[in-house]
């Protein structure tokens, strides 16, 4: 991994669904890093004031299947009171719980 993980992770916003998607490149940066990145920007919080992703998900395990399976792989979990979706080709998917 190189450079900072915020450079690394690119989040749009739909205002109608209330849905972030955020991709990263797999080979440069870790799913889970990822992750934590997005929702850290999606709260407007630094990542060390959020429960530990570990909580909720085998942050190695979802790293192993981004970085090794086909591009359509997807995890996916709740963490934040969000629905978080992974895909192995590098997109978050990232939903309120309340608006699905």
């Amino acid at each position: 991994m190189s450079g900072d993980p915020w450079e690394e992770v690119s989040i749009e916003h739909d205002p109608d669904t209330g849905e972030y998607t955020a991709t990263f490149d797999p080979r440069e940066i870790d799913a889970s890093i990822a992750v934590i990145e997005t929702t850290a920007a999606i709260r407007r919080e630094a990542p060390n004031r959020h429960a530990p992703l570990f909580e909720v998900v085998d942050p190695d395990a979802l790293d192993q299947i981004c970085s090794s399976h086909s591009d359509d792989t997807l995890v996916e979990f709740t963490y934040l009171d969000h629905r978080i979706r992974v895909l192995s080709e590098g997109r978050i998917t990232v939903v309120p719980v309340e608006a699905e």
